[in-house]
């Protein structure tokens, strides 16, 4: 077995898997049977594997233990949309398993399988079959059936076998969900999954060094067993937790306004052999506060906010040899970003709680801050935030509870991702889904009260909320209301397709005319960059026309693909 590999060599892996899913991409997101400007499933998957090689190639010392550890933080952190998201969890859970084996033989890759299965299928909170879900769990059935089967296979024999059952899922998955079925087309997160083995396949072929494993046989390893040191998923996810919260700290550090206990950032990394890292943390946390000790028995990456820098060296210097040694003022730090912020007065009252939201266009900016939004993240349809950005948005705040509001279907996954990697805050994601379900909530809240009683009430607005969107079809589709050719303007009603048309001003009005019930006082519009101010003359003369009692609004919103969306109350 491998046990380390050049950065050339690994690079060259990583190139030759994402080229590989980059040749499919747009095929991939043409499989997407919605054909709104959303995250396409293609593009969010790839944008999580160029995440992983960021991270990969970020080790310094690429033992196979190190590479497969920054992989999973790579692929957590890099997520994009629900393709990506359940994408880092089939990775995480596949390289929990090896992380933590002495040795990997098939037994090993039946149970990391079952794992991936496990930890991707927990994730989500109404699996749905006919998905990538169903594609992995196939695979993890099919490895099973190997093991009862054979002695020993070589690794070549095992990725070809596994890449066909793939291959067969997929090909299911059109007649497991009725809507690909009507659309005629296979799952676009399970083909994403299959472009993926095979890039593997491609990339193991390739490298010189790695084609090797290829040949090498697999026994059936019955008896084989996960090293003693760590829980299922334990260390790994520790690591990976800590780490998160290392990346952002320097945030927390320059934005924090309420009073600096210790005035100084320590930062190193300490390198040896044999290293009690359980031990050094317990002594580096009692110098101060913001304590991370990460890493291994080898490397030691230590971060800690302390009055005392001399004595954190000092003890790490016990432990190995000191390295990439950082010690920064925080006061200065401060009063620096203070000089910088005028605004920073306003803000120096510690805030308990903050809202965090997800949108695009200076409109909607405005419009979230003005009812009490602390932080707006930008992304939205077609450029959904990765689970990085949501994380690195709630360490920049100084709140001890957070609100996320994702305004977004394919962002609610990852803003639930991000929550289950932040330790020393208490997350609430409301499950906003579009942007007048975001401003429904947030105008539903009350500082006075606390954070189940908040995601009760906003959870209570979200459904009583009536949300339409007219944007252009992406691509051509066939669903129920028919054949959408793309270009065509098409509306939406609370996330379904309702209504297709040649012309804007049609699709809007016709979408209200088919949603009214005849009690609604009010249509709220956010009008988007594409909406002409033509456009909203005539579309606020033709309502006025259909619906003369009701009052209109309209509110300059600058979304993209977007150039309308209301709301109904």
């Amino acid at each position: 077995m491998i046990k380390n590999i050049g950065k050339k060599a690994l690079e060259g892996i990583a190139d030759a898997i994402i080229d590989n899913f980059k040749k499919n991409e747009d095929e991939i997101n043409d499989m997407n049977v919605f054909p709104v400007p959303d995250g396409d499933t293609g593009t969010n998957m790839l944008l999580t594997l160029r995440s992983i090689k960021e991270e990969v190639l970020k080790t310094k010392n690429p033992t196979i233990k190190a590479v497969l550890e920054s992989a999973s933080l790579g692929a957590l952190m890099g997520a994009r949309g629900n393709s990506g998201v359940i994408l880092s969890q089939i990775v995480k859970g596949f390289f929990d398993i090896l992380i933590r084996s002495e040795k990997v033989d098939l037994e090993i890759i039946r149970q990391a399988l079952k794992s991936s299965r496990e930890v991707a299928y927990g994730a989500v909170q109404d699996p749905t079959e006919g998905t990538m879900l169903t594609t992995i769990k196939d695979m993890h059935i099919h490895v099973e059936e190997i093991c009862e089967n054979s002695n020993d296979i070589k690794l070549r024999e095992l990725l070809d076998s596994i890449i066909k059952a793939a291959e067969e899922s997929v090909e299911r998955t059109t007649f497991i969900l009725p809507v690909l079925k009507q659309a005629n087309v296979v799952d676009a997160g399970a083909r994403g999954v299959l472009e993926i083995l095979i890039g593997i396949k491609h990339a193991f072929s390739n490298s010189r060094k790695a084609s090797g494993g290829l040949e090498m046989k697999l026994s059936s390893g019955r008896g084989s067993r996960i090293g003693k040191k760590s829980d299922p998923g334990g260390q790994a996810k520790e690591m990976i937790r800590e780490e998160t919260m290392e990346k952002n700290m320097s945030l927390e550090e320059v934005k924090s306004t309420s009073e600096i206990k210790y005035t100084y950032c320590t930062e190193l990394v300490v390198k040896g052999s044999g290293m009690n890292i359980g031990r050094l943390r317990e002594k580096i946390k009692s110098y101060g506060d913001s304590t991370l000790v990460v890493g291994s028995e080898n490397l030691i990456k230590i971060h800690v906010h302390t009055n005392a820098p001399q004595k954190v060296l000092n003890r790490a210097v016990k432990a190995g040899t000191l390295h990439d040694i950082q010690i920064n003022n925080m006061k200065d730090q401060r009063m620096e970003a203070a000089a910088d912020t005028p605004e920073i007065k306003e803000a120096a009252q510690a805030v308990k709680r903050a809202l965090v939201l997800v949108s695009n266009g200076e409109g909607l900016e405005e419009i979230f801050k003005s009812i009490g939004v602390d932080c707006i993240i930008g992304g939205g349809q077609s450029m959904n935030p990765s689970t990085y950005d949501i994380v690195k948005a709630i360490n920049s705040l100084d709140a001890s509870e957070v609100l996320i509001f994702p305004n977004n279907k394919n962002i609610i996954l990852t803003a639930n991702q991000a929550k289950k990697l932040i330790k020393k805050k208490t997350i609430t994601v409301i499950p906003t889904r579009t942007i007048p379900e975001g401003i429904a909530a947030v105008l539903s809240y009350n500082p006075d009260a606390g954070m189940k009683e908040n995601a009760y009430n906003m959870e209570q607005s979200i459904k009583m909320s009536k949300s339409g969107e007219i944007t252009r079809a992406v691509r051509d589709a066939k669903m129920h209301v028919g054949e959408i050719k793309k270009g065509a303007y098409i509306g939406l009603f609370n996330g379904e397709v309702r209504i297709i048309s040649d012309n804007l001003i049609d699709a809007a009005a016709d979408l209200i005319r088919d949603v009214m019930k005849g009690d609604e006082e009010v249509i709220t519009f956010y009008t988007g960059r594409e909406a002409e101010s033509s456009d909203i003359d005539a579309l606020k003369k033709k309502i006025t026309e259909l619906f003369p009692e009701i009052d209109i609004e309209m509110h300059r919103g600058g979304q993209p693909l977007y150039p309308f969306i209301f709301s109904i109350e």
